[in-house]
This record gives C-alpha cells, structure tokens and sequence, in this order.
C-alpha cells in the first residue's frame, strides 16, 4: 500500500465521509470477495508500480468481483489499465487517489472526480467532510457538487474537439457559439494540474447559488439545503481552525517545557553553575 504522507494523510479524512446509504447497498453482494481480494492485496504489499502485475494472477472471477463492486461498466481487462487505475481497482473508496495529480482519479478504466478533491488544504477537508455528514441524503449530491472542476472538464473537451477529423472541426467552426481554436490553444497550453480550492471559493459558488446573477436560477429547496450547509460549513471550519491553533499552542507549550527542564539538567551537571548554587 502506498504511504506517503499526503496520501495518508488525505485518506485519513476520506475514510471519516459517510456515504449515501445507496453507495453500501449496491455493493453489498461483492463486498466480501472484494475484501479477500483487498486483504491479498495489503499481504503482497501491492503498490501503484505492482498493481497490474497483482491484477494478472486474478482469477476471471476475481476480476469480475472487482468490475462489481467499483461498478464498472465494462470488464476488467488488465493490459488495458494504467498503473493508477489498476491500484485504484483494489482499494477502498476512501483509499483512491489521483497519484499523478492532474485532477482526475483512474479507477480501473473510469475516469473520475473525487468526492473530497485532493487541491483542497487539510483543514477544507476535514471541514468539509464533517459539514457533507450533517447533510441529509437527499441533498448531499447537491453539496458535494460545490467541489466540481469546471476547468477539468473544459480541459477535456478541448481534448475532445482537438481529436476530431478536419471535417468535424471544420462543422464545429461553422455550428459553435465560440472560437473553438482560441478554445483549444487556450485550454492545452500545457498539461493540466488543479488549482487549489479554498474556503472563499467554495464560498463564492455557495454565494452564486443562494445569490444567483442574472440568467441563472436555483430552486427554493436547494437555496435552503444550501444555506444549511454553508452554515454548517462555516461553524466546521472554525472549529477545525481553532481546534489546530490550540495543538499549536500546547506543541509550543510542551517545547518550552522541555527545553526548560534540558536547561536545568545541564544546569546540575555544571560545576560552575553548583559553585554559584553553594556560595
């Protein structure tokens, strides 16, 4: 299992998400033969670089159980995965994890967001996931929907459209309501890494739903769900803030006292220092 200390650190908060109830139910009849296959795969310290080879001693059966749990659309075809992908395959949830950092998660073939994006700071995180838990299932998409890269998703358009033949561009130069090429030069400038996402822009977006410009529009019952959760993520978030500046305190308070007590052992093995004790 991989162990960096990002990694670890982020998978710490993803474990403590609770998920639609759904999430569990449809997974339930593979769940055990995912377990065994997962054990396996702690046992033989499996890690992005080893993945695939893990993945090739599978049985069919096994790599079936591992299509369904995931619920991928397609079957588990190893060769056809990237070292990311097949790691994901095995692991948990809360345990996958954009290694490569360009804003998508690879879970097998499928190509996805994480529920916590990786480009938020700790604190957000944590925040986050504890105001995502205080929601009730019925709005919890809608919350989670806060943290959607937009600039992902242009990214890959551009991608889409840079792919298609001279005659398909050329229909879209004729059809679309933007420069497509101004669109793609500006978009595939260079690989893609996410910005990272902090409280005032998850705070913008709640704005713009509970406080929407003209031409958009948000339901009454999502304004209200909304201003629940941006409530809740506010109180969060401070607690998570005050929680940390008070390990600050006592980790600086414990510091003093440590060296204080150096201090004074160095102190009692000082023939000068007990020289001028004694006078």
């Amino acid at each position: 299992m991989e162990t960096s200390t990002a990694y670890k650190e982020h998978l710490s908060i993803m474990k403590e998400l609770d998920l639609h109830s759904d999430f569990a139910k449809v997974r339930e009849p593979y769940k055990e033969g995912f377990e065994k296959i997962y054990a396996e795969a702690i046992e033989a310290d499996v890690k992005v670089s080893n993945a695939k080879a893990f993945l090739e001693d599978l049985k069919i059966e096994e790599l079936s159980t591992l299509q369904e749990y995931t619920r991928l659309a397609d079957e588990v075809v190893v060769d056809e995965l990237s070292d990311e992908g097949a790691y994901n395959l095995l692991m948990h949830f809360y345990e996958k994890y954009d290694f490569d950092g360009d804003g998508i998660t690879e879970d097998g073939k499928a190509r996805t967001l994480s529920y916590i994006p990786q480009n938020m700071d700790s604190d957000l995180k944590k925040a986050f996931v504890n105001a995502i838990n205080s929601t009730d299932e019925d709005n919890m998409l809608s919350m989670m929907m806060l943290t959607f890269n937009i600039d992902r998703l242009k990214y890959d358009l551009a991608q889409q459209v840079d792919a298609m033949s001279d005659a398909e561009k050329s229909y879209m130069r004729e059809h679309a309501s933007f420069d497509i090429d101004l669109f793609i030069e500006e978009q595939l400038q260079e690989p893609f890494h996410p910005k990272p996402i902090s409280f005032d822009d998850i705070m913008a977006r709640i704005d713009n739903i509970l406080d929407p410009g003209p031409g958009a529009y948000s339901s009454p019952e999502l304004q209200e769900g909304m201003q629940i959760f941006s409530d809740t993520l506010q109180s969060e978030y401070a607690q998570v803030k005050e929680a940390k500046t008070q390990g600050l305190q006592h980790q600086v308070s414990s510091n003093d006292l440590l060296q204080r007590d150096e201090s004074q052992e160095l102190s009692s093995h000082d023939p000068l220092a007990l020289l001028l004790q004694e006078s």
